[in-house]
């Protein structure tokens, strides 16, 4: 391949800017500095050209992902009832529940089906409630507190 310079049009360009192309960059004025590198990064940061549209696509791709609720077996709700049971608090488990969508109800529901990790709070039978904590295992009164997940139990696929 052949040097640009060694080409009819950049021997035109050397020969029309050759007094110029030697000399060092300006330095900018007091009145108009250098933007820091930083604040030049921002000009080519993303923008939203169609205001709204990330939404609706999250919005469409929700839709897409609803699912109908998956019942189980008496077999399946008989070990998950005996997992249920021997929980008790600080335990780390790993829940598998499915989420109805709220926005556009069913019948039969759909949704999603959640995956989430935490540390068991408390199984509340009368409330049909799981309670758990998604961040660090309670070690007392004000401490190691973390996000709280209410789980409807009728909602709970599987415990792990």
């Amino acid at each position: 391949m052949t040097d640009w310079k060694d080409t009819p049009e950049g021997r035109a360009a050397a020969q029309k800017y050759g007094d110029i192309l030697p000399l060092s960059r300006p330095e900018p004025s007091r009145k108009h500095p250098r933007m820091p590198l930083g604040s030049r990064a921002k000009i080519f940061s993303p923008f939203a050209a169609l205001r709204g549209f990330d939404e609706e696509l999250s919005e469409e791709s929700a839709r897409t992902r609803r699912v109908p609720r998956a019942g189980l077996s008496e077999e399946e709700q008989a070990a998950l009832s005996e997992k249920l049971a021997r929980l008790t608090r600080g335990d780390g488990v790993t829940v598998r529940y499915f989420c109805p969508d709220r926005i556009h109800p069913e019948n039969p529901p759909v949704g999603s089906y959640e995956t989430v990790t935490g540390y068991v709070q408390e199984v509340d039978p009368a409330a049909q409630l799981l309670r758990l904590e998604r961040d660090a295992p309670h070690q007392g009164p004000g401490i190691g507190k973390g996000q709280r997940l209410d789980i409807p139990l009728e909602d709970v696929e599987a415990i792990w």
